[in-house]
């Protein structure tokens, strides 16, 4: 028996659905490369005339999103991540629909801000232009999620540009917004990012919301970000000179960021081990660490990387 057209788009759209789902679910898991493989497989089933605009423009928001963060983790794809964000574009402007214009700008706006912390670039205006325009989308829309996220994203911006105050009060927008809705992944970003600007400052309230980020990334079963979570702790207890903690968070993270291959966050952990070493008084091991975590950052190709382990290794005294 022949389909009709109309059931050979509904079994696109369960096709796409699938791919979507299955490759999120191994991004989650930390299996970059499986994920990067689904998605550009589902990509080929776009050329196929009988596949709609609005699952075209979905699957491609999906697409674009993984793209950005994982060009972020690996510095790699970079053209495609390019070619894919303004194709999602184009064809979301095409569509009119306001939620996929709102999600195209959130995933250039997130890309001009990789795109500048990788390249060790200072001009975030753009990023922070795109970013606003989704918050305007989103709150036109009254979408909830699609709000927090924008407010954590302005919120990195912000940060970055070292506005402090404007950065704090676009994480507690969201994470007011994310906590009356249940929104786990927001949560667990802001919390993390207030962790973050209170080390150092407030460093009882740093720990907790730093627990607080690596439980809900926990409950959500994202794996891929646990290393970062693991990380942050460490970095708290550092501070607190807390150190056989923090050394334990640290190989925490180590293990998991070998374990799944994503190898920016084993420099970010050889950084911070180099840290602890210091306190603890092993100059030698802490440059060690310093100049693992340097050839990786050259080989990846991040500036934030190899301005750190510079820096770091600047003032080890052997």
């Amino acid at each position: 028996m022949f389909l009709t057209t109309e059931e050979i788009s509904e079994r696109y759209l369960q096709a796409l659905l699938a791919i979507e789902e299955s490759a999120g679910a191994y991004y989650y898991q930390g299996r970059l490369a499986e994920a990067l493989a689904l998605f550009q497989s589902g990509e080929r089933l776009l050329h196929f005339p009988e596949v709609r605009a609005p699952e075209r423009v979905g699957f491609l928001l999906k697409y674009a999103e993984f793209l950005v963060d994982y060009y972020f983790l690996t510095n790699q794809e970079e053209r495609l991540m390019r070619t894919l964000v303004q194709q999602t574009w184009d064809e979301a402007l095409a569509s009119g629909g306001a939620r996929s214009i709102a999600g195209a700008l959130t995933q250039i706006g997130k890309m001009r801000y990789y795109c500048n912390l990788n390249n060790g670039g200072t001009d975030y205006a753009e990023a922070r232009g795109y970013m606003r325009q989704a918050l305007e989308q989103y709150e036109t829309l009254d979408d909830k999620h699609g709000i927090a996220q924008a407010l954590f994203l302005l919120g990195l911006i912000h940060e970055r540009l070292r506005e402090e105050d404007l950065a704090r009060n676009c994480y507690r927008q969201s994470l007011d917004i994310a906590r009356e809705y249940d929104d786990k992944w927001v949560i667990a970003e802001t919390t993390r990012h207030l962790a973050g600007l209170n080390l150092g400052k407030d460093n009882e309230s740093s720990l907790r919301y730093a627990k607080e980020s690596l439980k809900r990334r926990e409950e959500t079963g994202f794996k891929r970000a646990l290393p970062s979570a693991h990380l942050l702790i460490s970095r708290v207890h550092l501070e607190r000179e807390e150190l056989e903690q923090a050394w334990e968070h640290a190989q925490h993270a180590l293990e998991l960021a070998r374990e799944m291959k994503i190898r920016s966050s084993e420099m970010s952990v050889l950084l911070t081990q180099g840290e602890i070493q210091q306190k603890q008084g092993n100059p030698e091991a802490a440059r060690a660490d310093f100049e693992k975590a340097a050839s990786l950052a050259e080989e990846l190709g991040l500036a934030y990387g190899i301005a750190a382990a510079k820096a770091n290794l600047a003032q080890v005294r052997v």
